[in-house]
């Protein structure tokens, strides 16, 4: 008899443990199926996708890894054409995401007004000027579903760059295609900046990159040319080509273009700007609103290359070299 009611015990105490153990291992989600989240991501411009990048890169070492607990449902890089955009926003809001991934101003704009009166949250990366554009109300507060990082007006700060480091140039030439938005909204400043400087701005309508290359062919050596943001003319590394060969500087307000051997950039990093993105995702996700998220602002860096004043024949002064955060040689 108390064998028997050993046995009891001791099977009840099993019996215990087990159950214990099932509820603990639930209570923690070693039972529960863990979330998963689609992210639609819209981006008009072949240079932004190195935000993407570093976006997704910075997901996976918060967790989020793609094909197991999140989707990315990412077309590749749209027409610049509002109508394209929206009809891929429209779509991306059908596929039911959790969370939008929008890169430029028109993108965002196209996600902000789709999704309004839905809960799903837009995160920008980048946006020149958010509050200007009608993105967010302000930087600390953006209100409404909308939030992420600006890019700030790195773009005068570019010119104003190139100007120092090329003073030889009397004339600075912005190519552009007439019909790109994004080219419009990038050039509205430049003249007047370029007045204050006390240098010739010329704005050359093109309206492809063949037409920029011949352009480029006429240029004389005493010019300079400033690449603002023209995906209608992408790829802007043939143009940045040409330019070299013809013994012409070019300015640049990304710094991939400075790889491809433009004279001196002044830009922030587009995988670091994903990874900040990536972050102010991660924290929507987990339940913070995106009005209580304030805009963040992309860090900029002065990027100078050697190997291109060599190769135009410009000598770059010493105090300009100690200046650069980056000195390709």
């Amino acid at each position: 008899m108390l064998g028997h009611k050993k046995t009891q015990h001791t099977t009840t105490r099993r019996a215990l443990c087990l159950m214990l153990t099932g509820l603990l291992l639930t209570a923690c989600g070693g039972t529960t199926p863990a979330k998963t989240y689609s992210i639609g991501v819209v981006n008009y411009s072949p240079t932004l996708d190195q935000v993407v990048v570093g976006f997704k890169a910075q997901m996976a070492a918060l967790g989020y890894e793609e094909g197991k607990n999140v989707t990315y449902l990412y077309q590749g890089v749209l027409e610049p054409d509002p109508q394209v955009i929206e009809r891929e926003v429209k779509r991306l809001l059908d596929q039911k995401v959790d969370l939008f991934l929008t890169l430029g101003t028109p993108t965002t704009l196209a996600a902000k007004k789709a999704t309004q009166g839905t809960a799903i949250p837009v995160v920008f990366a980048p946006v020149v000027n958010p509050v200007k554009e009608g993105v967010v109300e302000s930087l600390s507060r953006p209100g409404g579903s909308v939030t992420g990082v600006q890019n700030g007006d790195t773009i005068p700060k570019a010119l104003e760059w190139l100007h120092k480091i090329v003073p030889r140039a009397t004339q600075i030439h912005v190519m552009y295609h007439p019909k790109d938005q994004v080219a419009q909204t990038s050039i509205k400043p430049l003249p007047a900046l370029a007045s204050s400087l006390g240098v010739e701005l010329v704005l050359d309508e093109v309206r492809g990159p063949e037409e920029a290359l011949t352009a480029i062919a006429t240029l004389p050596k005493d010019a300079a040319i400033f690449l603002v943001p023209t995906p209608s003319l992408e790829p802007l590394s043939a143009l940045i080509e040409v330019a070299v060969q013809h013994g012409i500087a070019v300015g640049a307000s990304n710094l991939r273009q400075l790889k491809a051997g433009a004279l001196v950039a002044y830009a922030g990093s587009l995988p670091a700007l994903g990874q900040q993105a990536a972050r102010l995702a991660d924290q929507i996700l987990k339940g913070t609103k995106p009005a209580e998220l304030p805009v963040e602002t992309a860090e900029y860096f002065l990027h100078l290359n050697l190997s291109t004043a060599t190769a135009i024949g410009l000598d770059i002064p010493d105090e300009f070299l100690r200046q650069a955060d980056v000195v390709m040689r």
